[in-house]
């Protein structure tokens, strides 16, 4: 059985669902005094003032703990909006009185698949593109 040319550029073409996300990097979050050191993949702005941690076993439909870094004194918000889908909103969980720059996050993403987060914290923001899964 052979397949035709069509065929075979349609199975070589990237598929249209998947996830445009946004680059990773491996780093370490600034020190901070009230948290040990954190190393893994982030995403983090230009100027590396709003760092999120991804999850060691990436987003997960449900609630998701995550360790972010801001400039201290600031408000953290976050939102999040499925691309392409059902608009249904991320809910951040954002507690209250982190008095330096980390702060633990929950994220808590309704349903799989590419996923955009908006976050402001002062004058920072950070906007990355990601995909959860089931």
């Amino acid at each position: 059985m052979s397949l035709s040319l069509l065929t075979l550029a349609l199975l070589a073409a990237p598929s249209a669902a998947a996830c445009p996300a946004s680059e990773r990097v491996y780093d370490s979050a600034p020190r901070d005094p009230n948290a040990d050191p954190v190393h893994g993949f982030w995403y983090r702005n230009a100027d590396r003032t709003l760092w999120a941690v991804v999850p060691k076993d990436g987003w997960r439909v449900g609630r998701n703990k995550s360790y972010w870094v801001r400039p201290p004194g600031t408000t953290l918000t976050i939102a999040g909006r499925r691309i392409g889908a059902d608009p249904t909103p991320l809910r951040a969980r954002i507690p209250c009185c982190y008095p330096t720059g980390f702060q633990i996050v929950g994220l808590d993403f309704p349903a799989k698949g590419c996923w955009e987060v908006s976050a402001t914290a002062g004058r920072s923001a950070l906007v990355f593109v990601t995909e959860v899964k089931p």
